[in-house]
């Protein structure tokens, strides 16, 4: 009898662990507004990342533009956690993983909203790609005040 008690408290007492909720709730993604046309902002983060990082222009559109990157040649990072993402995104016949960031950018009235999403990507022979979220939001803010910050310094003050 003394055994089951004993049973039936650990277990309660593990559940209620598992049962917490974050003490602070994630940060939301913001959106930078700048002052210009979409190609002037796009051609400035452009010569930006090229200046002292990896990240190479993969695709680039009017309303976005995607760099992609080696995930040795992220700074952060090392082979124990490029294999860590590489469990989780593909497996080891898949070609990665690349640390893909996209800026999107919408101009309104002289007016560009930029935001921004940040993977970690594998792609298999097929051509067939695998995809999840590479950093918190706080992280990709910091970025994008970064960029605004900037831009407004060096281009153009909002």
């Amino acid at each position: 009898m003394e055994n089951k008690t004993i049973f039936a408290m650990a277990v309660i007492s593990i559940m209620t662990g598992c049962a917490t909720v974050p003490a602070t709730p994630p940060e939301p993604l913001i959106t930078a507004q700048l002052r210009g046309t979409s190609v002037e902002v796009q051609q400035f983060i452009e010569e930006r990342f090229r200046q002292g990082t990896a990240f190479q222009v993969e695709n680039a559109t009017d309303r976005a533009i995607t760099f992609k990157a080696d995930c040795m040649s992220v700074p952060s990072m090392n082979a124990f956690k490029c294999t860590a993402v590489m469990m989780a995104v593909g497996n080891s016949r898949w070609d990665g993983p690349f640390a893909m960031i996209t800026f999107r950018t919408s101009e309104i009235r002289g007016v560009v909203n930029l935001t921004a999403i940040s993977e970690w990507c594998a792609t298999n022979a097929f051509g067939k790609s695998n995809c999840m979220p590479n950093s918190s939001n706080s992280e990709l803010n910091d970025l994008l005040r970064k960029i605004d910050q900037a831009y407004q310094n060096e281009v153009r003050p909002l």
